[in-house]
């Protein structure tokens, strides 16, 4: 969930750590009864109205048909076909996105919230590529191989410890061709801000997230920055990257 409006700036020397220092259990645990006291529906997921929801599965799936032609090249099998959806809340984009990508079979839910997984099983209960719910945080979670892994505004909730670790779970897994597609906010300025208080998460800025990418053992294939996207607010600017294995 993107933060509605920027908290007040606090000056960083470089890509830190926002979660040093505190309480990551508690933080999580707060989190996840923020997530499950939320209205299960697209606009309380989002925070956006719907053109801005709109334009933001629209860029997403120009970005994953720009990833698709680069894995499977000219006249190479359909890919990907075994899909996770890490963060997939009620599922707003497994049917708005994933599930629209020619050639999927399956697709597999990562949601910890019990209310918004409820919601997307509803939602998605006549869908037979639905294959499974993982009631798990992404954290926690030991990825199997998935041709593709859909991380959208998600590592924004999690320590940068915890972010190279369920990247480098998901690379021992990824088969050849398998590629992780990431979307979040990204700090524009060149400083970073401290956890905000009340969504607990932060903004990152490019260079931070792609240290932590390089680390995990990724290389970023392609990246691609949201182009239509409210500016007033303070919103956050999104940016989305294709990342494969470092070999």
């Amino acid at each position: 969930l993107p933060p509605p409006e920027r908290p007040r700036p606090v000056a960083s020397g470089g890509p830190r750590d926002p979660w040093d220092g505190l309480d990551v259990v508690k933080l999580r645990k707060d989190g996840l009864a923020k997530w499950n006291a939320k209205s299960p529906t697209d606009l309380a997921m989002t925070g956006m109205a719907q053109k801005h929801r709109q334009a933001d599965v629209r860029e997403s799936r120009a970005f994953l048909k720009q990833l698709v032609a680069k894995r499977c090249g000219d006249g190479g099998k359909a890919w990907p076909r075994i899909v996770l959806d890490c963060g997939a809340g009620i599922g707003r984009l497994t049917s708005g996105l994933l599930l629209r990508l020619k050639g999927v079979e399956h697709v597999d839910l990562l949601e910890p919230a019990a209310t918004l997984r409820k919601r997307a099983r509803e939602a998605l209960a006549d869908e037979p590529r639905v294959r499974r719910f993982f009631a798990s945080t992404l954290e926690a979670f030991a990825p199997q191989a998935y041709d593709l892994i859909w991380v959208n505004w998600v590592l924004m909730y999690i320590p940068n410890s915890e972010i190279v670790s369920f990247l480098r779970r998901c690379r021992l897994r990824l088969p050849i061709g398998g590629a992780i597609a990431v979307k979040d906010n990204v700090e524009d300025r060149s400083y970073e801000e401290d956890l905000d208080d009340e969504d607990l998460c932060v903004a990152r800025t490019v260079k931070h997230f792609e240290a932590l990418f390089s680390e995990a053992g990724f290389k970023v294939l392609f990246k691609r920055k949201q182009q239509e996207w409210p500016t007033d607010k303070g919103r956050f600017p999104l940016m989305m990257w294709a990342l494969v294995a470092d070999t």
